[in-house]
């Protein structure tokens, strides 16, 4: 097989065990790999019922058919489980260099099954899979973890949020967050500390000159489209903090205001001018968002300064940046922890001071606070769930759904929850790519909507950088695939894969019971000043006409046949 390698590890640590098979070829055909790859297994494997720290609850990495070639933003892998924070299905894309080096140890998927008796880690090197003891790095934290198995090749492990089974535990690779939803949590109930891959091999390209070729254009549309190669190529993804403060989509103070009070003091254009940084760009990215001061400390991504900024009235970049390094340390997302602070401040009527906030977010990572179950736990427990700024449990980002109609459906009907990414609908509402939308009407987003989510799922399984919506479509993505595999594909193909994975995780949530009562936002955007609550709910409907689905949200059985995902 071009593109794919045809190897799947299967780890039971229950009983101690390695297997592997071959990669279903008709299975990456039509779920490409990378995020439709571990849907597909999940609903082989998992129940949708299982509790997700249950060792019931598979936990699956892969990569895909364009990582670690040299195709533009491919150096990223996923990660799939049942999430212990939404109860959904949750997938995450994520970068660095963990999922190029999975894929040069000739890897598509690994899939991690049961529960070890003790702490352990996975090691993988080229055709070597060992199961090793790592009680010696039980109690540590992701830096001091990465340090020491650093030298046995990539690392992505778990800090002390994940082995304190939190909600908000990630699993961290490169030195950053590797997701959302408690895929930390998911390893730590395993046992599982890290896995750790280092490999030989060169992935196998099956038309090497249109691949060139293909990878060529790409480049160059890169280079042409000015919020790739002028925004986030120059400033970071914190480019993004004047630009939407400006057109008012910032939210602030738990998205009880629409600015920022100094957001030009936290912008990615302040960073650029006012500190010493430079780039620190994932596999084959010749963009280079993520950034890291003259010290090595990672700068903040517009999701962190948002969520220990403008989401909690913060405007010292130096304590965001304190706090983004904590939540990376202890293995936690820093949009759920910093929704879980805002949350607490809007409830106690409190503003902290740096070291009252540092202590707070350590106490979190410690699991010694109740935020540390997260906003909507924390709120629910006799309090005001209302202040919890969340769909299906998942906080949302410094995108504000008031402002931006397609991002507030998008939202509403995200499989993970209130994912942005998801649907980037900051692509055609903000930068114009490929097309300009009004942001403030829901005119047309039913149908614009289901379109990109089908485009990311495409992106996730490929797995290449969701960033790269912003300068290239699926008749790009077709090309490099077509070329890389061998297999002709058309862009409409393409899209078509996208919709049966996402009716695919959709499936899995519905038997899970989840329904259109969860496709909704929190009541605060609704209402004289926000959303009109009967035009949300007829452009719902329309998605779901679109979708074809019936008025509940239920894939129909025609629709099931379609997509070959019929099942009698």
């Amino acid at each position: 097989m071009f593109g794919w390698t045809g190897r799947t590890i299967i780890i039971d640590l229950g009983n101690n065990s390695v297997t592997e098979s071959r990669t279903k070829k008709k299975d990456a055909q039509k779920f490409i790999g990378g995020r439709g790859l571990g849907s597909r297994v999940m609903g082989e494997l998992a129940d949708p019922e299982v509790a997700p720290l249950s060792s019931e609850n598979p936990l699956i990495f892969n990569t895909g058919p364009l990582t670690g070639t040299c195709a533009p933003m491919s150096g990223h892998f996923t990660i799939t489980t049942k999430s212990p924070l939404t109860g959904t299905i949750f997938d995450f894309n994520a970068g660095g260099f963990f999922g190029s080096e999975m894929k040069f140890a000739g890897v598509d998927s690994l899939i991690v099954q049961g529960k070890a008796p003790d702490p352990v880690y996975i090691r993988i090197e080229d055709e070597e899979v060992e199961i090793l003891p790592a009680g010696h790095l039980w109690g540590k934290n992701t830096y001091e973890t990465a340090s020491i198995l650093g030298p046995k090749g990539k690392v992505a492990c778990i800090g002390k949020a994940g082995e304190g089974l939190l909600p908000l535990a990630t699993i961290v690779n490169d030195g950053y967050p590797a997701g959302r939803g408690g895929h930390g949590a998911v390893a730590g109930s395993k046992n599982l500390k890290a896995v750790v891959v280092k490999g030989s091999n060169t992935p196998g390209i099956a038309e090497p000159e249109s691949f060139a070729k293909a990878v060529e254009k790409v480049n160059r549309l890169i280079i042409a489209n000015p919020p790739v190669s002028k925004g986030l190529a120059q400033y970071g993804t914190a480019v993004f903090v004047d630009l939407l403060d400006h057109m008012g989509i910032l939210p602030a103070d738990n998205f009880r205001n629409k600015r920022s009070v100094a957001a030009d003091r936290i912008s990615g254009e302040f960073i650029r001018e006012n500190y010493d940084t430079r780039k620190r760009p994932c596999y084959a990215c010749p963009v280079g968002c993520r950034r890291e001061f003259g010290n090595s400390t990672p700068v903040p991504d517009y999701e962190a300064i948002w969520a220990f900024g403008p989401n909690i009235g913060n405007t010292d970049l130096d304590t965001i940046t304190v706090l983004n390094r904590m939540c990376t340390d202890y293995g936690m997302d820093p949009i759920s922890c910093g929704a879980a602070v805002a949350a607490y401040m809007e409830l106690h009527s409190l503003r902290p001071e740096k070291e009252e906030l540092t202590a707070l977010v350590m106490n979190i990572g410690e699991g010694k606070s109740e935020l540390s179950a997260g906003s909507y736990s924390y709120l629910c427990s006799g309090r005001t769930p209302q202040s919890s700024m969340s769909v299906k449990g998942l906080d949302l980002p410094g995108y504000d759904p008031r402002s931006m109609a397609g991002m507030a459906l998008a939202y509403a009907t995200s499989n993970r929850g209130g994912c942005h990414l998801s649907a980037f609908m900051a692509a055609p509402e903000i930068m114009g790519k490929p097309v300009t939308l009004n942001r403030l009407r829901f005119d047309g987003k039913a149908a614009l909507v289901q379109y990109f989510q089908n485009l990311a799922a495409v992106v996730d399984s490929l797995v290449i950088c969701p960033y790269a919506a912003f300068a290239m479509g699926e008749g790009e993505l077709a090309a490099m695939l077509s070329a890389a595999t061998g297999n002709a594909y058309t862009g409409e193909e393409l899209l078509r894969a996208g919709e049966r994975i996402y009716n695919q995780e959709r499936m899995f949530n519905i038997r899970a019971g989840f329904s259109r009562k969860d496709d909704t936002l929190p009541e605060r955007f609704f209402g004289e000043d926000g959303i009109d609550r009967e035009l949300f709910r007829n452009v719902l409907t329309e998605y779901y006409h679109f979708r074809g689905w019936d008025e509940r949200g239920v894939p129909s059985q025609e629709k099931m046949q379609e997509l070959g995902l019929w099942e009698g």
